[in-house]
């Protein structure tokens, strides 16, 4: 099973190492990352659409926007999209829009910032956030972006690979190619690993710290990780927090995988509006660990 992690940058001039993506095997229960690198968004794209399953590929960035936003957004465009009834009618949308467009749009709503998922993370953004950091309105305008080529070539037969997107499939064929959405910052949080002054650390150990925190962690849940080059990973991830974001986000995957169960997910949850949540999307985020 491939697993993929993304670190994802929303900027409209992207930076060349804006975005980092790390990549692994999980075989058995040992996940062994292999490269961690960073990757312009045409290039991750490239790369995800040409990908073959079994993989699983946790990127950080949200998925989908709130409702009431999707609702606001369908009326200033006065129904020039019929229908926003699912996460693809909205990436179809995006795709369709100028960015300084979607951000103004944003800018005159007044509703809920937030997604019911968002609910259930604690420290989640709203796929909103215009200001502060971490800036999420490129962010998700970017993603759903790319979500729309990755979604279109699947739906089309433009490629061979069957593209699953949780929680939009119940089905989750151990073959596909599963697109999660996930944020490493929950992932750290929930696993009782202290991040103070995570991102923008000077200090490189603090960055090696937490990471090694993680794959004690990782292995108390039933997951090893290994590196086909410790001392280079290391290296990398010491000299860069988006590298190790990416590094996080692939674990988070790599769990994910293993045991569903530890993850906060949708059908856990009783009551829940599956109409909203296949339009929302939802952020997979590890249950907190007991004693954190």
């Amino acid at each position: 099973m491939r697993i993929i992690g993304v670190d994802f940058s929303g900027a409209e001039r992207e930076n060349k190492s804006a975005t980092w993506l790390a990549q692994g095997r999980l075989e058995g229960n040992t996940f062994t990352i292999e490269h961690c690198h960073p990757i312009i968004r045409a290039d991750l794209t490239h790369k995800l659409a040409s990908l073959d399953g079994p993989a699983v590929v946790g990127m950080d960035f949200p998925f989908s926007v709130p409702e009431g936003f999707a609702n606001f957004w369908r009326e200033q465009h006065h129904c020039s999209f019929n229908q926003c009834e699912r996460m693809p009618d909205l990436w179809a949308a995006a795709s369709a829009e100028k960015r300084v467009g979607f951000e103004g749009i944003a800018g005159r709503f007044e509703g809920m910032a937030f997604r019911k998922c968002d609910h259930y993370v604690p420290g989640a953004k709203s796929p909103l956030k215009a200001k502060g950091n971490p800036i999420m309105l490129p962010m998700t305008f970017q993603g759903m972006k790319m979500l729309h080529q990755l979604w279109q070539g699947s739906e089309t037969g433009k490629t061979g690979r069957q593209l699953r997107v949780a929680p939009l499939h119940s089905d989750l064929n151990p073959d596909a190619v599963t697109l999660l959405e996930v944020m490493p910052g929950a992932t750290l949080d929930h696993l009782g690993i202290r991040r103070t002054g995570y991102r923008g650390e000077a200090v490189s150990e603090t960055r090696q710290r937490v990471l090694t925190k993680l794959l004690c962690k990782a292995r108390a849940l039933g997951v090893p990780v290994k590196f086909t080059d410790r001392a280079g990973l290391y290296q990398t991830i010491r000299a860069n927090d988006d590298a190790r974001d990416a590094v996080v986000a692939a674990i988070t995957a790599a769990l994910w995988d293993k045991d569903k169960s530890l993850f906060h997910r949708p059908e856990d949850v009783d009551g829940l509006d599956w109409k909203k949540v296949k339009l929302e999307g939802w952020l997979y985020a590890p249950k907190p660990l007991e004693g954190n």
